[in-house]
């Protein structure tokens, strides 16, 4: 007879500060930072169990948005209600926004300067590192020996980096799949029952007024609320979705432009959809970053407190342990896929390689090692090699 998880009950204000501190200094991206929730949450302090936790980040994939915003608000949701969900949904949010804007004000003033160009040169390859460690570990943990599980992550992945991005209908498929392929083998299971989370106000208060903007201001914030609509499993995925309103259709930013502000996305802490704060600041200031990033932030929000309910109630049968299941082990394959995609745009050269592998082997071998030291030491490298090697493919 297996064991009951231990659960610790946390305050409001411990899951805030944590998030808070998360979104400043989390590194690595999507799969990352859901491996510093299960580290963090299910293994060391005990505030959700193991089965929340998973349907937590089956939710976050199954639903449009950013995953590891998603699986955040949903962690504030499961204990403490809208209120739990909309605190950390601006906890987590803040710092990343705060840092985002003001290396966005530092780009515009020095954009032609090569220590710029220096710096992404060489934090690139180590952030591919620190995504390439956390796709094992969560591979690890949610794959284990279930052979169903990585062959439905395998084919996520080569359909991934065949057409080069995440596609919403593949997540829906691999769920509808996986509850008939894991709903038998899940009927039979006892779970632990699940807190139901506490009263909080309505749901849909948390939609932002978007009659507080206008003008360009107004364009940006619906431009991407329509984009948080689209973005699934990953904020990853928002980059093509981007490059192809952004520059191609609506002509706001140059190509050189938007590939920088994917790099601050992918460089800074917290979610990788905060590309979009850097994307409207360049357009239009704080206001347009502000609006840009409500804009993403927004539906990530609304559609985890509206399906929370839906999985607690439902959770238990085994159709809907099978569906759960199915996009859970889709999203390690996307992830991975996306993770091979995001290498090739960071890694051009012999150097560049040299940096994501000696990365890779520092993070691996002294776990305990800060991360941002180790984005520092790229970030450092780069800037010293940067005039010696000239990357022209960094140029294109």
């Amino acid at each position: 007879m297996s064991v009951p998880e231990r659960r610790v009950e946390p305050t409001l204000r411990e899951m805030v500060a944590y998030f808070l501190r998360l979104g400043a200094v989390g590194f690595g991206g999507p799969v990352a930072l859901a491996n510093y929730m299960r580290r963090d949450f299910v293994e060391t302090r005990g505030w959700l169990t193991t089965e929340e936790y998973e349907n937590g980040l089956a939710l976050a994939a199954a639903c449009p948005g950013p995953l590891a915003y998603q699986l955040a608000v949903y962690c504030g949701y499961i204990r403490f209600g809208v209120v739990g969900g909309l605190a950390v949904a601006v906890a987590f949010g803040l710092g990343p926004f705060v840092i985002v804007t003001l290396a966005a004000w530092l780009y515009v003033r020095f954009a032609g300067n090569w220590q710029l160009r220096a710096l992404f040169y060489g934090i690139a390859p180590v952030v591919v590192a620190l995504i390439v460690k956390a796709c094992w570990n969560l591979g690890k943990r949610t794959l284990r020996t279930d052979r169903l599980g990585w062959a439905f992550a395998i084919v996520a992945c080569a359909i991934t980096v065949v057409v080069q991005k995440a596609l919403a209908l593949m997540f829906v498929g691999a769920g509808l799949l996986g509850s008939f392929a894991f709903g038998r083998s899940a009927a039979p299971r006892i779970a632990p029952a699940m807190a139901k989370p506490k009263a909080g106000a309505n749901a849909l208060a948390i939609l932002p007024a978007a009659g507080a903007f206008s003008g360009t201001t107004a364009k940006l914030f619906l431009f991407f609320f329509k984009t948080g609509l689209l973005v699934f499993g990953s904020g990853l995925v928002i980059v093509p979705f981007l490059k192809t309103q952004v520059v191609d259709q609506y002509h706001w930013l140059g190509n050189r432009e938007f590939l920088d502000s994917v790099a601050i996305g992918m460089i800074s802490p917290g979610p990788v959809v905060i590309t979009a704060t850097f994307v409207g600041y360049l357009l239009n200031g704080v206001v347009g970053a502000l609006a840009a990033t409500i804009g993403i932030f927004s539906p990530p929000v609304l559609f985890t407190v509206l399906a929370t309910p839906i999985l607690l109630r439902y959770y238990k049968h085994p159709r809907v342990a099978g569906f759960i299941r199915g996009v859970g082990v889709t999203v390690v394959g996307v992830l991975v896929g996306t993770t091979w995609l995001v290498g090739k745009e960071a890694i051009g050269d012999w150097l560049t390689a040299v940096i994501g592998i000696v990365s890779l082997v520092v993070i691996i071998f002294w776990q305990k090692l800060p991360e941002p030291l180790v984005i520092l030491a790229g970030a450092t490298t780069g800037l010293l090699t940067y005039q010696i090697v000239r990357p022209e493919w960094l140029l294109r």
